[in-house]
């Protein structure tokens, strides 16, 4: 699998393409597919309570794709993109959120595991100062290396 390079800038915080001298720059590691997995918005389910004042959010293409093909572990429903914690972002800092928070995060990257990108995800999050949300995700591929992504993003409105 052959992406356009993200990277990490860490003075504002922000992922953004990375270039090549003057083109693009490509990443053959999965790095971009976890990062778009993580945080891009995927669509709430029909039964999530939405904060006050938010749609549902999400990819267009997720509405709009019908030839989608169906994922192999998720009961045949399209693969969809993204991730949806940005519906507890507005949850308090508590110990009891981080279990929701890690099962947001390996559902948004369980795509990989079912389309043999990767063998196993590693994932471990934890709150570890007032307003931030630290989260450490491994990626064992089938052959060579594993992959990991460690980020510290702001947590609340």
């Amino acid at each position: 699998m052959s992406d356009i390079a993200l990277s990490f800038n860490p003075i504002i915080m922000e992922w953004d393409i990375s270039l090549d001298g003057s083109d693009l720059a490509t990443d053959d590691g999965l790095e971009t597919a976890i990062v778009l997995s993580l945080f891009l918005d995927r669509y709430a389910n029909a039964d999530d309570p939405l904060p006050p004042g938010s749609t549902r959010r999400g990819w267009w293409g997720d509405r709009v794709a019908p030839l989608a093909r169906p994922g192999a572990g998720n009961g045949g429903d399209p693969d969809r993109i993204g991730s949806r914690l940005w519906l507890l972002w507005r949850e308090r800092q508590l110990p009891a959120v981080l279990p929701f928070v890690k099962a947001i995060l390996t559902e948004a990257l369980s795509w990989l595991v079912e389309d043999g990108w990767v063998s196993s995800l590693d994932i471990a999050v934890s709150f570890p100062a007032r307003g931030w949300l630290a989260f450490a995700v491994t990626a064992h591929r089938p052959v060579g290396a594993a992959i990991s992504i460690t980020q510290t993003v702001a947590w609340g409105s």
